[in-house]
């Protein structure tokens, strides 16, 4: 009969010793430490077609956000910024020109045409409206954008999905 009464808190107690061994076992697992990654951006088309090479870098401030493309030896070739403020979306591209000139955007099967007129830090700038189709294609990273106009050299750069906060900004 004694041991009919010992037996509940004995079980209990074995129980207990087991879970807690348990848990001392899990403490002593090492977890292994996150890393962050990057993925490599292309180098080239699927066609073959050689990309510049650089990087984007995307930024959001209370005013608005941006993204641009910096080459690999550090001079930007093309930025995108939103001005939240008045919801505009403006487009400068390195270059020169005298006065105003109608530069193609071409990414896949799509393509628009901008003014990029003289001004801004890169020396060429436009306004553009950022619901037009071909500007959400921006933010594919299998995307190939393609800047070309007259009197400058074609700018084949890669998509990114981090520049569909810039266009967030502007909504």
């Amino acid at each position: 009969m004694r041991l009919r009464q010992a037996l509940p808190p004995l079980l209990a107690a074995c129980a207990l010793g087991a879970c807690s061994q348990q848990a001392d076992e899990q403490a002593a697992a090492p977890t292994p430490t996150p890393t962050l990654t990057t993925q490599a951006l292309p180098t080239q088309a699927a066609d073959g077609t050689p990309l510049a090479i650089g990087e984007w870098l995307v930024e959001e401030t209370a005013g608005g956000a941006s993204a641009r493309f910096r080459e690999q030896g550090g001079a930007d070739a093309l930025v995108l910024v939103c001005d939240r403020a008045n919801r505009a979306l403006n487009l400068s591209r390195a270059g020169t020109t005298a006065q105003p000139q109608r530069f193609r955007i071409t990414i896949g099967a799509q393509r628009a045409d901008v003014m990029m007129a003289p001004g801004g830090a890169l020396g060429l700038n436009a306004t553009v409206d950022g619901t037009q189709p071909i500007f959400a294609a921006f933010a594919d990273p299998a995307a190939v954008i393609e800047l070309s106009g007259p009197g400058a050299a074609v700018l084949r750069i890669p998509g990114h999905p981090g520049i569909s906060r810039v266009f967030a900004a502007c909504a």
